[in-house]
């Protein structure tokens, strides 16, 4: 069964790989880059919906002015590199070198409590493996809150899956089909990502709970999702993916069981300090 641990400080690079293609599940807690990217981001959260309140905007705003507001505010935040090199600083933190590290860039991800509120990739996301996408065993994925959690508001682990493979969509999902659809504007009707397709409940898997400040890190192999209660609070996340150059070279990465998309990404992923891509080594 992988283990969940709290840390108060950094590790190896090679000792954080091993134990997270291992399926530990780490929890880095209160990174001075992260707490001040948190702040950051919170102040440009507050302006862009036009709310002192952001987790209850829902409440206030109409659906189609929330969802536009939360379109912009995650286009904004995904385009400001200086956001990407704060998230980057914060992984160094934990102890992989920027120098080492390729990033996919930084997302804000909200899940509103109100369904009318809801729209594609702003919503509770079904259980998934992110290597299901991207076909990279080295892939580090990176989650914190910006605002405090309820286990009925979080990411949710199913652990017990780790060395379990489960019915999933991805043999029928291409990324390059993706990327075409959404160049012509048509990909409303295709898959953000592939899914279990095997019914699973929440209660299933383990609720995270973490402070703002506190950095969750798990392999991109691990099965989980997202939970949405009906409180009209909105879950504010931010969420990165990495993969280090010496865990690639050192043959380190996470078992596949179960992944059969067609497609491996490494463009997705560049290192912050010069842009250098993924693929040159990869």
């Amino acid at each position: 069964m992988p283990a969940l641990e709290t840390l108060d400080g950094a590790l190896p690079a090679d000792l954080l790989g091993a134990r997270i293609f291992a399926g530990d599940i780490l929890i880095f807690r209160q990174l001075p880059a992260l707490r001040s990217l948190c702040r950051t981001i919170d102040e440009m959260v507050r302006a862009g919906l036009g709310d002192e309140d952001p987790e209850r905007a829902e409440t206030r705003l109409a659906p189609d002015l929330f969802l536009a507001r939360v379109r912009a505010l995650r286009s904004q935040v995904r385009a400001d590199k200086a956001l990407l090199r704060q998230i980057g600083e914060a992984v160094a933190q934990t102890g992989l070198p920027p120098e080492d590290t390729y990033f996919d860039g930084l997302q804000l991800r909200l899940v509103p409590s109100n369904a009318s509120h809801q729209a594609r990739r702003i919503m509770p996301l079904a259980p998934h493996r992110d290597s299901w996408g991207s076909n990279i065993p080295q892939q580090i994925n990176w989650w914190t809150p910006l605002y405090p959690l309820a286990r009925t508001r979080s990411i949710v682990m199913f652990p017990d899956y780790w060395s379990r493979p489960i019915e999933n969509s991805s043999a029928a999902w291409d990324y390059h089909e993706l990327k075409r659809r959404m160049a012509e504007g048509r990909a409303e009707g295709y898959p953000v990502l592939p899914v279990a397709t095997v019914p699973l409940e929440p209660e299933d898997g383990l609720a995270i709970v973490i402070e703002p400040g506190d950095l969750l890190c798990f392999s991109a192999a691990h099965l989980h999702g997202s939970v949405a209660d009906a409180s009209f609070i909105t879950r504010f996340s931010l969420e990165t993916r990495s993969v280090s150059a010496s865990h690639v070279r050192a043959g380190l990465g996470a078992p596949n069981l179960d992944g059969q998309a067609p497609r491996v990404t490494p463009e997705w992923f560049e290192r912050i300090e010069d842009g250098a891509s993924l693929s040159s080594i990869f």
